[in-house]
């Protein structure tokens, strides 16, 4: 395979191909290498290489021969018979260009350790039994707030179960689940026995009811930090906290 960096082939390469691709210009003392002319060589003669490591080497390429070319001839020569000086100039302008290296000295001698592995493998039983070591059961009021069931609600406020069910599948209003299947609806999602007003639009772009009410107990900046439960209460806009809530889970 070809050297891909050698500029002295690809020159030479290119001179057998038409002016046109090789020669932008010419002076009495210059010729100008284009750096697609050079891609083409490379690509000919390094098929295997990456296109991005062709284009780089190509553009650094063309770029020095066109440098090059603009010496006095007399400089040129020297250059061109003493390739390990331009490589040092060259090693030393990349190492300049490089970002900078911070040096961190060693505090003391290498240490290594060996961790104890992943131990013994348990059954699923056992592995569901530690977890509930570990967890802290909470109740649902601690982070709803106040709820109620079917039953308590048509007690309490004078909403029917079927008018409850009716405004839950058109999600107007939010019933979280409590245990396996009943579910328990927040009491602050009702004004004068009414759905609160923007609750529908939240619950289009949320994930399910308990992110929505979560969201909705949260204080958020766009709505002056209100949480936008009282932002809706004191008759704020609806279209700002479907906006709002479009850019939190849309």
């Amino acid at each position: 395979m070809d050297n891909v960096y050698d500029v002295d082939y690809i020159v030479r390469k290119e001179s057998n191909m038409s002016n046109d691709t090789l020669v932008r210009e010419r002076g009495a003392n210059s010729v100008k290498v284009t750096r697609t002319a050079v891609q083409t060589v490379l690509r000919k003669s390094n098929p295997g290489i990456p296109n991005e490591i062709v284009r780089d080497a190509a553009s650094a390429i063309s770029t020095l021969w066109n440098i090059l070319s603009q010496l006095p001839p007399a400089e040129f020569r020297v250059l061109s018979k003493d390739s390990d000086r331009l490589r040092e100039v060259l090693t030393d302008v990349a190492a300049q260009a490089a970002p900078e290296r911070v040096h961190i000295p060693a505090t003391g001698p290498a240490v290594r350790k060996k961790g104890s592995g992943l131990g013994t493998r348990v059954s699923v039983r056992e592995g569901r039994a530690r977890l509930d070591r570990f967890v802290t059961p909470v109740s649902l009021e601690s982070w709803a707030g106040p709820v109620a069931g079917a039953g308590e609600i048509e007690e309490q406020l004078s909403i029917p179960r079927s008018t409850l069910n009716a405004w839950l599948k058109r999600k107007a209003i939010i019933g979280l689940l409590r245990g396996e299947r009943k579910l328990a609806y927040p009491l602050e999602q009702f004004i004068d026995a009414r759905p609160l007003p923007g609750v529908a639009d939240v619950l289009e772009v949320t994930p399910d009811a308990r992110a929505a009410w979560l969201w909705f107990r949260q204080s958020h900046v766009a709505l002056d930090n209100e949480t936008p439960l009282a932002f809706l209460k004191r008759g704020g806009d609806r279209k700002r906290v479907a906006l709002a809530a479009r850019r939190d889970f849309a």
